[in-house]
């Protein structure tokens, strides 16, 4: 397959760029500052590229297989990076043919399956932290679900560093009872290894340690 990886520069974003040029594919790596990623192969574009422009969006999606959006914010301040990114990386996908669409989220957006505990940890520290954030994500799924692109929606509680471990969870259209954490190279590992799976499509996907 052909992937564009949106939001490649950051630590998520290039161990998917790894884990795809790993499974075979072609990569087109979109980011603001092309030199911030530093892999190379023989298989893997960097494109300049931001999402608040549509336009710098249009030519690296057009003719490619799938899109999976990886973006990431610095501050936890009022944001619109995750909705109104997405909704230009649609709008480009759709321009350009593209018809499967990954995307990454939180967990914390849905907690009342948490026990007690986890659930207050969730709804009354790590919500009113990320509240911002959370908003714009919620947000961001809406755009996705309104589109007819063949979306999935990848949910994940936090992330950590480290190698990708096996036997981690993931479960479609449900939830994780104690999701608590997730590797980056896992999270990179399942989004690679599904963009494919018809059983994802127009599903939100939680996975965990």
């Amino acid at each position: 397959m052909e992937i564009v990886v949106v939001g490649a520069a950051g630590r998520t974003g290039r161990l998917l760029v790894e884990k795809a040029l790993e499974n075979k594919h072609g990569v087109t790596a979109l980011l603001r500052d092309p030199a911030k990623l530093p892999v190379e192969h023989e298989r893997l574009t960097k494109v300049r590229g931001d999402v608040f422009d549509v336009n710098s969006l249009t030519g690296p999606l057009e003719g490619k297989d799938a899109v999976v959006v990886a973006l990431g914010v610095t501050s936890r301040t009022t944001t619109t990076v995750f909705s109104e990114g997405v909704r230009n990386v649609i709008a480009a996908a759709r321009a350009g043919g593209v018809r499967r669409l990954v995307t990454m989220s939180s967990a914390g957006l849905e907690t009342k399956h948490l026990p007690a505990m986890q659930r207050f940890v969730a709804e009354f520290v790590v919500d009113r932290v990320y509240r911002n954030i959370h908003l714009d994500l919620g947000r961001m799924e809406d755009e996705v679900e309104a589109s007819p692109l063949d979306w999935t929606i990848v949910r994940v509680p936090m992330l950590t560093d480290g190698p990708a471990t096996p036997g981690y969870q993931a479960v479609v259209g449900g939830h994780i009872a104690k999701a608590s954490r997730i590797a980056r190279a896992n999270v990179a590992d399942y989004i690679v290894t599904h963009l494919d799976d018809t059983a994802t499509y127009g599903r939100r996907v939680e996975v965990a340690n």
